[in-house]
């Protein structure tokens, strides 16, 4: 098949149609998904740009787009200036990377290419996210690239390589891309032990760059693969001997030392790896893992213990503590009769955290009653009082261990804790400074506070103690997430974004870090880019009620009701017991106009939160829908007397169910009753005016709607209603300035001229008034009240014949129109009249 049929185009030589063709295409044949038809793909490409360059004249001009592509692509074919980051901000400073317009499809352009094309050092990544947002804009790339591959450049912005690109500067034949290539290969066939491939690989290899030493350590690695160990140790030992700080070397010959069973080796290894460099999660868990085979338990328990720290949430590290502590566990069991105090402490606290409370307790219990129980012991205690939920006697016993060890930290920060489990907000921020001024080096009393403060909608010092807490300990994803809650809460959206982000770079599965950013792309009505973000954390296998109910919003808000009930329902499965969940469907049922389902929707929630005023206010709406006015009243009452939020709205609706039933005066009094609780609401003060204008209390009225434009100056409406007012006081030219503004505002308003016509008829400035009837008759030649000003101006001319065909129209339109009837019948007789005289002077003039 040709390239062309391929990419699904007619033969072209635009390069920028070939590519277009070519990425709208990426999604389906991914490398990922299809790799075979990918590889279609990928030939086809290039044949047709191959094609197409042939038949490229010298002359042919590159657009702005296809120029800056050809110097990006040269830029890296040239691999001095791949490595230089001032030649790749020469070429990103141009305005084609700032203009709105084009900066979008350069962005993709560049991640077309990198798709094939990617080694960069880190600090040049990180320039191109700097440039183009690849990290913030990671969940809107996933629809037009393979997510895994932008999961891969965002991994390559994020974490930092120390591969020397500098020492393949001397490669031979400028072969480095393949050198690379090569090691990326031999590292994948070393793993699957595919020894053959391996060996070829490393010939090709040591061709190419034999002394670089990422090759040596995975010859290394090969050498001990294939079992050849001491060749393997003397290479790794050769490497470590020219560089004592070769990382990979060390790693690696500590790996070997410790499957060969020497452990103490291994271990000193391990150590200096940590030396080295001290975060790393690989070294932890190896030399917790050769604790343990050295039955040096408290070791490794410190070990795993770190290990959880710099990757908290992480199952494969909860094991291995787990396993640490339970051998631990089972060296005191021998001697169980025989332990002190601070062994049965250690126990106990072995056993919490292996999440056996009960044995833990029991242990604690028996310390505790003692006169010289230590801090430590209390401290234990409360927290395993606090995971058996049994918060009471987790604050009686913390409040009398402080008045034994007033100024310890973690009995002061305790505190802090119990208190924000029962609920005592300030309480517990209080008992969280007191803890940071005993120690304000733990990130964890800020970060609570940071919660804390979230909570009570104290935004911005949230934020401050959230920076804090990311301050004292950068790799714990909840300080990022508070500190995102934070900024979602200030409205500064893309912030928000950029640190949910960073939050999911440090633990990838942090499913309230999802929940706020589909509510930051709610709040900008982003809602596509939020279902991104839930069908992203569905990938990660993620289940939430919150996730579900989130999505929901978004379909609310997309008007797909039908979706946005479903997944109310997905989220009510996992918590049945959350009010906005029902709330929500019910509100989906209420768009849907389906009012009795929406009714019984809304009571459930009240069912479970009598104070949701949101629930009364839309059961009282479904209840006006269905014309059930009596039922709504009752309703209405209710809310009143429950005093709940917003209660001006209940007097309101209250209002609007008495108007329907005819009973204005009493409409009248539940409106005034609204805006004494409510005086910004303009609305309420429409009400008033169309009730009393309804009562033909004219005056009056003419001052609620004074009120009304005063709030609301650009709705036309207003100034009509207040128009009508002030023509039925006989304030004409009043009447017709606002008929003028509500004109200003909306030109075709009908109801605007017809009322300006029929005050300035009032004035007797007749012809005025026939101009504004005309307008009026234009724009709707069946309008009742127009028409009677017309057939107005027809008498007052003298028009009786014309008068007579108006009524007439008035009267198919309005058959029971008494006064147009008697009316009528007056033209009629005049008109006869008027014959008979004509006739009588005929008589007259022949006699």
């Amino acid at each position: 098949m040709d390239a062309f049929e391929v990419l699904g185009i007619s033969f072209t030589k635009d390069i920028k149609e070939i590519r277009r063709a070519y990425s709208r295409l990426l999604a389906k044949y991914s490398p990922e998904i299809d790799p075979e038809g990918f590889q279609r793909l990928r030939i086809a490409y290039e044949e047709a740009l191959k094609k197409a360059k042939e038949e490229y004249d010298e002359s042919f001009f590159l657009s702005p787009i296809e120029q800056f592509m050809k110097d990006f692509e040269d830029n890296y074919r040239s691999f001095e200036r791949r490595l230089d980051l001032d030649s790749w901000i020469s070429i990103l400073e141009r305005d084609i990377c700032y203009n709105v317009e084009t900066s979008k499809e350069v962005s993709y352009r560049i991640l077309n290419f990198i798709m094939d094309n990617y080694n960069f050092p880190t600090e040049v990544w990180r320039l191109f996210d700097s440039y183009f947002s690849w990290k913030a804009k990671r969940d809107s790339l996933y629809r037009h690239f393979p997510r895994p591959f932008i999961d891969f450049v965002v991994y390559k912005i994020n974490n930092k390589s120390n591969f020397d690109y500098e020492l393949l500067k001397s490669c031979k034949d400028n072969r480095q891309d393949e050198f690379i290539s090569e090691l990326a290969k031999l590292r994948n066939v070393i793993e699957e032990v595919d020894l053959y491939t391996a060996y070829t690989s490393i010939k090709v290899a040591e061709e190419i760059c034999p002394d670089h030493p990422r090759l040596k350590v995975l010859v290394g690695r090969y050498l001990a693969t294939d079992g050849q160990v001491e060749e393997a140790l003397n290479t790794f030992n050769s490497i470590i001997e020219k560089d004592n700080h070769n990382f990979d070397a060390i790693f690696y010959r500590a790996e070997l030392y410790s499957k060969l069973g020497r452990l103490e080796e291994a271990y000193e290894d391990y150590k200096r790896l940590i030396e080295l460099e001290p975060e790393v999660i690989g070294v932890y868990y190896s030399i917790t893992r050769c604790c343990i085979s050295m039955k040096n338990y408290e070791e490794a328990i410190k070990y795993a213990e770190k290990l959880d720290d710099i990757s908290r949430y992480r199952e494969d590290i909860r094991v291995i503590l787990n396993s640490a502590y339970s051998f631990y566990i089972d060296s005191f069991n021998k001697k169980i009769e025989a332990l002190d105090d601070m062994e049965k402490y250690r126990l106990a606290e072995a056993y919490f955290k292996t999440f056996k409370l009960e044995e833990s307790y029991n242990l604690l219990k028996d310390l505790v009653a003692k006169p010289s129980c230590t801090a430590k012991s209390y401290s234990l205690y409360c927290r395993v009082l606090i995971m058996k939920k049994d918060y009471d006697l987790a604050y009686v016993t913390v409040c009398y261990a402080l008045s034994k060890y007033r100024d310890n930290y973690e009995l002061n920060f305790l505190k802090a804790d119990i208190l924000e489990e029962l609920g005592k907000y300030d309480n517990a921020l209080k008992q969280y400074d007191k803890a940071i001024e005993i120690n304000g080096a733990d990130f964890s009393a800020y970060n609570n506070k940071a919660y804390i403060l979230n909570k009570l909608e104290k935004y911005k010092e949230a934020l401050q103690c959230a920076h804090t807490a990311i301050e004292l300990e950068p790799n714990a994803a909840y300080g990022y997430k508070n500190k995102a809650a934070a900024l979602l809460g200030l409205e500064l959206y893309e912030e928000c974004l950029e640190t949910c982000e960073e939050a999911l770079n440090k633990y990838l599965y942090f499913t309230e870090v999802y929940i706020i950013k589909m509510q930051a792309f709610i709040d900008i009505n982003l809602l596509d880019e939020a279902l991104e973000v839930f069908n992203r954390a569905m990938s990660y296998g993620l289940k939430d009620s919150k996730l579900y109910y989130e999505k929901a919003r978004a379909l609310m808000y997309l008007k797909r009701y039908e979706e946005a009930i479903q997944n109310c329902n997905r989220a009510i499965e996992e918590d049945e017991n959350k009010a906005d969940y029902h709330y929500l469907k019910a509100l989906c049922l209420h768009h849907k106009e389906k009012y009795e389902e929406a009714k019984k929707v809304f009571e459930k929630v009240i069912e479970i939160d009598s104070n949701f005023s949101a629930a009364y206010f839309y059961i009282i709406k479904c209840l006006l829908s269905l014309s059930k006015t009596e039922e709504a009243i009752a309703v209405a009452d209710q809310a009143i007397r429950l005093q709940l939020q917003y209660l001006d709205r209940f007097y309101n609706l209250k209002g609007i169910a008495l108007e329907e039933q005819g009973t204005l005066d009493k409409a009248l009094e539940e409106y005034k009753k609204a805006v004494s609780y409510n005086p910004a609401v303009a609305g309420y003060y429409y009400s008033i005016g169309h009730c009393l204008n309804s009562l033909n209390k004219y005056e009056e009225a003419i001052d609620y709607y004074s009120k009304y434009i005063e709030l609301e100056p650009k709705d036309a409406d207003g100034y009509i209603n207040i128009s009508f007012s002030l023509y039925n006081v006989g304030k004409f030219q009043e009447c017709i300035e606002n008929c003028d503004k509500a004109i200003k505002i909306f030109p075709d308003y009908i109801i605007a001229h017809q009322n300006k016509g029929w005050a300035l008829y009032r004035l007797n400035r007749i012809a005025e008034a026939e101009k504004e009837c005309a307008i009026a008759l234009k724009l709707d030649g069946n309008n009742v009240d127009v028409l009677r000003l017309k057939l107005k101006l027809l008498i007052f001319r003298n028009l009786d014949q014309d008068a007579l065909i108006v009524c007439d129209r008035i009267l198919e339109l309005n058959p029971r129109n008494e006064h147009i009837r008697n009316i009528r019948q007056e033209l009629i007789n005049k008109l006869n009249e008027a014959n008979k005289q004509k006739r009588r002077f005929f008589k007259f003039f022949f006699k």
